[in-house]
C-alpha cells in the first residue's frame, strides 16, 4: 500500500506507521514561539509512549485491512510450487481413480505444473485420507473421495481424524449413479429374478461393496427386501468386479465406471441403477424403482477434499482450475460415456451441500443399522 492510500485511511496521525518521516507541526500560540516541554515525570514519559505506541497501532491495523485483498492475491501469485498430490484413498480400477487420473491429464496444463495421482486403499477410505488430513495445507496435497467419507464417521470407531474439522471441501468433481452387477454366470437376468433367488437361501448369498458408501446401498437393498445377506467389504472397485466376476460375491455394487469394462465384455449382468431416471450409458438398464424397490433413489459423489488451514484462496484457485477441466467437451464426454456428470461448484456452495449429504446419510445409516467393519 502507499502513502496516499494509508493516510486516507488514518489520516496525519497514521503517517508513521505508513513509513512517513515528516514532522508534525503545531500551530504557535499568538505572541509566543512553539516550545516542546521536556516530561519531567517517569510516569508522563509512559502515558505519553502507550498514547503513541495505540495511535500507530491503530494506523498499522487499518493500512494492514486495506492490504487483504492484495494477500490473497500473493497467496496463489505463486501456488502451486511443485507437484499437487492427488490422493485416491481406494485401489487402483476403481472409478474414483479412473476419474481422478482423467482430472489429473487435464489439471497439469490448467496449473502449469504436474498433478500425481496417489492411491492409498484400506479402511474403507480412512487410511488415505488421514494422510491428507494431516497434511502441510499449503495446496499441493488433496484428496478425492466419493460419499463414504461423509459416513464413515458413524460406523467407524476411533478415526484418526475429524471428518468435518481436519478437512475442508474444494468441490464435487462429478456426480453418478451407482448399478448392481452379477456374474453373467448366474442364472438371474433381472433385478427381480435376483431378489427372488435371494428369498430362496439368503444365507448363501452376499453382496460386495468397495467402502462404507456401497456398502450402504446393499444394506438398503437388503433391508427393504428384508433379506438376510452376508455383507463382504473389499479394497476397491477392482477387487470387488473380480470377485463378482467369478461368483466368489454374488452380487456387487459399484460405480458405473468400475463395472463398465466387465459389462461390455459381457463378464457381468447389469440389474439396476440407483438413480432416479435410467442411465444414459447403460440406457437398457432400469431403475431399482422400475425394478421393483420402492422409493430407492441415491448417487455417489466424486469430491474433492484439501486439509482445512488451506488458504481460501487456494481453494477458489483449485476449484475455478476443476471447473475449467470438468467442464471441457472432453472430459464431459469422457464422463458421459461412464455415466457420470460434471458438477465442479463454488467452494461455499459445495461445504453448504456436505452438511446437507452429511445429516441424510448418517440419518439413513442409522434407520438401516448399518454396522461398520
Amino acid at each position: 500500500m502507499d502513502n496516499i492510500q494509508c493516510h486516507q485511511a488514518v489520516g496525519v496521525l497514521g503517517a508513521v506507521a505508513c513509513g512517513e518521516k515528516n514532522e508534525i507541526k503545531r500551530p504557535a500560540l499568538q505572541g509566543q514561539e512553539t516550545k516542546v516541554k521536556k516530561m519531567t515525570s517517569h510516569a508522563e514519559r509512559v502515558k505519553k509512549g502507550q498514547a503513541g505506541f495505540a495511535v500507530v497501532f491503530a494506523a498499522g491495523l487499518v493500512c494492514a485491512g486495506l492490504g487483504l485483498g492484495t494477500t490473497a492475491k500473493a497467496q496463489t501469485a505463486d501456488w502451486p510450487t511443485k507437484p499437487v498430490r492427488l490422493i485416491v484413498p481406494y485401489s487402483p480400477g476403481g472409478g474414483t481413480d479412473i476419474i481422478s487420473r482423467r482430472l489429473a491429464q487435464g489439471l497439469g496444463p490448467v496449473l502449469k505444473q504436474s498433478v500425481i495421482v496417489e492411491n492409498k486403499p484400506g479402511a474403507n477410505g480412512i487410511i488415505g485420507t488421514d494422510l491428507v488430513a494431516k497434511a502441510e495445507p499449503d495446496g499441493h496435497t488433496f484428496a478425492i473421495v466419493v460419499s463414504t467419507h461423509l459416513i464413515n464417521p458413524i460406523v467407524t470407531k476411533n478415526m484418526p481424524y475429524d471428518t468435518f474439522n481436519d478437512l475442508v471441501g474444494v468441490t464435487v468433481v462429478a456426480d453418478s449413479p451407482l448399478i448392481f452387477v452379477t456374474s453373467s454366470q448366474f442364472p438371474a437376468k433381472t433385478m427381480a429374478e435376483f431378489t427372488q433367488a435371494m428369498r430362496a437361501k439368503t444365507d448363501t448369498y452376499s453382496y460386495g461393496s468397495s467402502e462404507n458408501m456401497t456398502k450402504l446401498v446393499g444394506a438398503m437393498y437388503a433391508n427393504s427386501e428384508k433379506l438376510d445377506m452376508v455383507s463382504v467389504s473389499y479394497k476397491g472397485g477392482a477387487p470387488l468386479m473380480t470377485d463378482v466376476v467369478s461368483g466368489v460375491t454374488t452380487v456387487g455394487i459399484t460405480s458405473i465406471l468400475t463395472a463398465r469394462n466387465f459389462l461390455d465384455s459381457g463378464r457381468l449382468t447389469p440389474l439396476a441403477v440407483t438413480s432416479a431416471q435410467r442411465s444414459a450409458a447403460v440406457p437398457n438398464v432400469p431403475t431399482m424403482q422400475e425394478a421393483g424397490v420402492k422409493d430407492f433413489e441415491i448417487t455417489l459423489s466424486y469430491a474433492m477434499y484439501a486439509p482445512s488451514k488451506t488458504p481460501k484462496a487456494i481453494l477458489n484457485a483449485m476449484q475455478k482450475a476443476v471447473h475449467q477441466v470438468a467442464m471441457s467437451p472432453d472430459m464431459k464426454a469422457a464422463l458421459a460415456d461412464q455415466a457420470a456428470w460434471p458438477v465442479a461448484q463454488p467452494v461455499d456452495e459445495f461445504n453448504e451441500r456436505i452438511k446437507k449429504e452429511a445429516a441424510f446419510l448418517q440419518d439413513l445409516a442409522k434407520r438401516i443399522n448399518l454396522q461398520g467393519d
